[in-house]
């Protein structure tokens, strides 16, 4: 998870995002959903097993969406100090949709393992 969080930060770092991504209004958001889809399932795997009741995936989920935000937050505050780049709230919604939908893909997935 760690790792997976450092490579967002370095996806970060570049001074402009491929240019495919933004040939339609709004292109970016579906890469901030991919982007963050992964680490909404590696940060539910890692408080699932964790926090206490582990057959419970309520207080993980929660906590693990909270920390995706706030990775979401660390990532467009750090955004905003490299060139050709800007934070913006609607790209943290974004980051927090793709936690969200990797959070559901992995209570499905541990739900039929």
């Amino acid at each position: 998870m760690a790792l997976y969080t450092a490579f967002i930060f370095w996806l970060s770092s570049a001074p402009r995002p491929a240019p495919p991504l933004l040939a339609w209004p709004g292109g970016d958001k579906l890469f901030h959903l991919m982007e963050y889809t992964p680490l909404g399932s590696l940060l539910l795997r890692a408080f699932r097993r964790s926090l206490p009741r582990k057959n419970s995936l309520g207080l993980p989920m929660i906590a693990g969406f909270l920390f995706a935000l706030g990775i979401a937050a660390g990532d467009e505050f750090y955004q905003g100090f490299i060139a050709q780049r800007f934070s913006s709230v609607w790209d943290a919604a974004a980051d927090g949709a793709g936690a969200a939908l990797g959070q559901w893909l992995y209570a499905k997935w541990a739900r039929t393992a």
